[in-house]
Formats: C-alpha cells, sequence, structure tokens
C-alpha cells in the first residue's frame, strides 16, 4: 500500500493534502485539501483563521492509466477578522476552472500537432472549450518579438479558397510572429505601425513578393527598413508567363509539357533538352521567355551586387527596345521592381522559411479537417508554432484554459 507522500507525487498534488482516494472503473476520485489553517485577506492583507463555511468542489486533474483523476477538492472561505469581508482560500494551481493547472498543462501542447476534436475527445472536454483555451492564450501570449537583430518576411496564404491572410516571419531565426486576418493593405499597416519601436529598430530588411500593397505599407510605416524582393517569387513570376504562354499555343492533340518549363536547366535530362529543343523550335517565343527565367537564376548566383546591377540594366535596356505586348509588361515590371530585387545581394534572405510554415500550416488544416471561424484557425496555428517553453511558461503564469 502506498503511502500519503508517494500518492501526492503521482498525482502531482503539491500544496495539497490526500485524505483518501477512491478508485472506480472509468475514473479516480482524489479527495483533497488545503494544508493550511489560516488565511490572508486579499483586501487588507490581515492573516485570519476563522472559517466561515466549506464547499467541495469537482476539479478535472489528469489522465492516469486512461482514466481522469478528479479532485475532490474541500475550499474554505474565511471571514476576516479585522474587515467584514469573505473570502476564498487560495491553493496553489486551482482557480476558478473546473481544471487544475496542471491538466491544463498537460492538455494545451497538445493542440499544437492534432485537431481541438481528437485532444478534447481524448480527455474528456469538449471541443468548443478547447477552442476558447487556445484563442484566449494565444491572445494573451501576444507576438513573441525577437531580442535580437532579425529580417522579417511577409506572405499571404490561403486561410479558405481566395480568401488570404498575410503571415507575419522571423527569417533570421525561424519564428512564426503573426498570422493577419486579411491580406489587406490597411491590416498590414496597422500591424506594422503598432509594432513596440524596440521591435522595429531591430529589423534589418523585410522580405516580400512583388505586392505593391505590402510595399506601401512598408515604406509608410518601417520606412528605415530595406525591402527585399524574395527570390523565388521573382523565379516564379517567369514561370507564371511561361505557363501563360504554354496554355496559348497548347492543344489537346499536341500538349506542351508543364513540369519541363519550370525545371531547372541543371536539372535536365538529355531527353528532356531533347523535348525542349523541339519546343522552342516550333515556339521561339516560349524559348525566349524560358531564356529570360534561365538568365534570372544565374543572376542570383553573382556575388557582387554591381555586378549583378550592370547585367540587370543591360537585360532592362535590351527589353526596352521590345515591340511585343509581354514583354513590354515584363520590362515594366522588372523596372518598377529593380532596386528591390536587387536588395537581395545586399541582404541575402529570401522567405523560404515562411513558404515552410505554409507547408506545415496546410498539413495542420488537413488534421483539423479544415477551419470555419478565422479566430480559431488563427490560434491553433500560432500556438502551433510557438516554442514549447514559451507556452509552458505562460501556461505557469496565466492558464487559460476554462
Amino acid at each position: 500500500m502506498y503511502n500519503q507522500s508517494t500518492l501526492r507525487q503521482v498525482f502531482c498534488l503539491d500544496g495539497m493534502l490526500l485524505d483518501r482516494c477512491e478508485p472506480s472503473d472509468d475514473r479516480i476520485d482524489l479527495y483533497v485539501r488545503s494544508p493550511r489553517t489560516c488565511a490572508r485577506c486579499p483586501h487588507c492583507g490581515i492573516s485570519t483563521g476563522k472559517a466561515h463555511r466549506s464547499a467541495q468542489r469537482t476539479i478535472k486533474h489528469m489522465l492516469c492509466d486512461g482514466k481522469v483523476a478528479y479532485l475532490k477538492l474541500t475550499v474554505r472561505n474565511f471571514r476576516c477578522r479585522a474587515c467584514p469581508h469573505v473570502f476564498r482560500e487560495p491553493i496553489p494551481g486551482i482557480d476558478r476552472r473546473r481544471t487544475s493547472l496542471h491538466f491544463r498543462q498537460f492538455v494545451l501542447p497538445k493542440i499544437r500537432d492534432r485537431s481541438f476534436c481528437s485532444v478534447a475527445r481524448e480527455h474528456g472536454l469538449s471541443a468548443s472549450s478547447l477552442i476558447r483555451s487556445a484563442a484566449g492564450c494565444a491572445r494573451e501570449i501576444g507576438v513573441q518579438w525577437p531580442q535580437a537583430s532579425f529580417a522579417m518576411g511577409i506572405d499571404e496564404h490561403s486561410f479558405s479558397g481566395r480568401d488570404l491572410v498575410i503571415t507575419i516571419t522571423d527569417i533570421t531565426h525561424h519564428r512564426l510572429l503573426a498570422i493577419l486576418p486579411n491580406d489587406r493593405k490597411a491590416t498590414l499597416e496597422h500591424f506594422l505601425e503598432t509594432m513596440p519601436n524596440t521591435a522595429k529598430k531591430r529589423i534589418t530588411a523585410i522580405c516580400i513578393d512583388m505586392n505593391s500593397g505590402y510595399l506601401d505599407a512598408a515604406r509608410n510605416s518601417l520606412s528605415d527598413a530595406p525591402v527585399v524582393i524574395d527570390k523565388f517569387h521573382v523565379i516564379q513570376y517567369f514561370n507564371i508567363q511561361l505557363e501563360q504562354l504554354r496554355q496559348l499555343y497548347t492543344t489537346s492533340r499536341y500538349p506542351l509539357p508543364k513540369k519541363l518549363l519550370e525545371r531547372s536547366k541543371e536539372d535536365l535530362g538529355r531527353e528532356d533538352q531533347r523535348r525542349l529543343d523541339v519546343m522552342f523550335r516550333a515556339y521561339p517565343v516560349i524559348e525566349d521567355m524560358w531564356r529570360l527565367k534561365e538568365w534570372f537564376r544565374a543572376l542570383y548566383r553573382l556575388t557582387s551586387m554591381a555586378q549583378a546591377r550592370r547585367r540587370y540594366d543591360a537585360v532592362l535596356a535590351g527589353l526596352s527596345h521590345e515591340t511585343r505586348p509581354r514583354w513590354q509588361v515584363v520590362h515594366r515590371t522588372l523596372k518598377r521592381w529593380q532596386e528591390h530585387i536587387l536588395n537581395y545581394f545586399d541582404h541575402r534572405i529570401t522567405n523560404a522559411y515562411t513558404e515552410g510554415v505554409h507547408t506545415r500550416i496546410k498539413l495542420l488544416k488537413r488534421i483539423s479537417y479544415d477551419f470555419r471561424n478565422k479566430q480559431n484557425y488563427i490560434a491553433k496555428m500560432t500556438l502551433a508554432f510557438l516554442p514549447l517553453t514559451v507556452l509552458l511558461d505562460h501556461l505557469y503564469s496565466s492558464p487559460s484554459l476554462v
């Protein structure tokens, strides 16, 4: 037979006295109480031992061998001798909620890589209470701003279909900072303007795609931070142009391969190169766009800003004489974004981590069978990327499970 001390350690009952333990087929009832004989009045600070009344509360505490352990906690109300106030005795890890701090610390981290319904079902909770907990916890923790210099990544991903939300990341230390509820310029501007001044001063550069709204928001709110266009989005821009040309010329009888045009030159085999040569002889305009894409891929391998600028100016000069409408559009785009594309050679940052965040978010959405409420979605994804130590530290100081 285990003694009281061992049972308190097994059931994590620090700061409580265990009177008896009653196990049954589906649950374990632990009858506990505070060991103190007096309590300090929160109003006047005077200690009193005069109990006014007591009541028993049932609190979900932990899982043990597939059974839920409940605390049958006797809680006393004290009447202060110095002032007329009646107050409840404080018990470590217990508040007005129907779960203990130990239970919250055990359950809430599990939703980082599982669905709300799955975790709620395992621990005998309602999914709605778990969702409220996650939303409250994410709201209380807020944005975890880096304590050192960092580069900020800004990109959007799909919440549902064409309903886009903005992802803000610290691409230097690989941290998700925030997910904004939509992709509007005003929303991004408000987020950037309300950043702490200390965090603003630590930003070394901002990495975005070729989105004029993001550029304007960054210029208006963080004018001192240089903006870098993500090199993968630049290459993607040319792949989009290639895809539009491919769709223009492809037929059901003679389909043009999409993946072959997107493949890097150095990854082409002999057969791939032969197929490209056949395509290019039939459609020279596709060859021109493909070679421009490969030219930009070679540009990003340069190590000197001066050399990159000379080559960039040269290609702009060549495109300026184009009479074809599509190439005129490409020329205007490259000219408008020139300085921000070339900023890559000073800062060498990309949104690769941000895209990795989007990949994991897609996985979590599938695990959770998608979301209907955007705020619940943001809370779930924010907690999923939050370091576990930060989450547990927060639960110790300000638990958020109802």
